[in-house]
């Protein structure tokens, strides 16, 4: 569970220092974000292919793919809040690199993917609960979320609700939707969890 907390964690700090400090990177800091989770993502199919192979019991595909998932919509998430947040203008050619780096970002999350993809995404009975587990907590979070969005909408201050322009909120509906996938496949991922200590459990 601790290291379940730990990955989502550092993929949210990740994601927002490479919006924070956008300006101090000699490179572009999407790009080392995605250099970052194409690594992690080799890493991790390096060790669970080596645990498979030697132990048996690393984590099926579905497994692999939610681990995957809360990683990379952590940090995708993650980066553009803090871009919304800062107060600059997110369209392309407006003296940042946030937007492009938000893309990069995605990128290599896509590419990191590809790179841990087992041959075979074979499902069973527990992946199926697992994945209805994380649905309804997505769908839950998605709802909570929307409603906080509309509240603000509609009662925020006048100097908070003229800075959400259309593209704001296009914006922060984006984010509302990569969070909820955060939640979905963190659940899956505590599902998993549990269901590896039935001791647990029953005790």
């Amino acid at each position: 569970m601790f290291r379940i907390i730990l990955v989502m964690a550092g993929g949210l700090g990740l994601g927002g220092a490479l919006a924070w400090s956008w300006a101090m990177w000699p490179l572009w800091p999407g790009l080392v974000g995605a250099v970052l989770l194409v690594a992690a993502a080799g890493m991790a199919r390096r060790r669970w292919d080596h645990g498979a192979a030697v132990t048996g019991d690393e984590p099926g595909p579905y497994e692999r793919r939610a681990w995957h998932a809360m990683a990379s919509l952590s940090v995708v998430s993650s980066h553009l809040s803090v871009a919304l947040l800062s107060g600059l203008d997110l369209h392309v050619g407006r003296g940042n690199t946030l937007a492009v780096d938000n893309w990069l970002l995605i990128l290599g999350a896509t590419a990191g993917w590809v790179i841990l993809r087992p041959r075979s995404m074979d499902r069973d009975e527990r992946d199926a609960e697992m994945a209805n587990r994380g649905a309804r907590a997505g769908y839950g979070g998605l709802i909570g979320l929307l409603v906080v969005l509309l509240l603000t909408l509609g009662f925020a201050p006048v100097v908070v609700t003229e800075r959400l322009t259309p593209f704001v909120i296009g914006n922060l509906l984006v984010v509302l939707i990569l969070i909820s996938g955060v939640v979905a496949f963190t659940t899956q991922l505590q599902g998993y969890w549990g269901a590896s200590r039935p001791e647990d459990s029953d005790g």
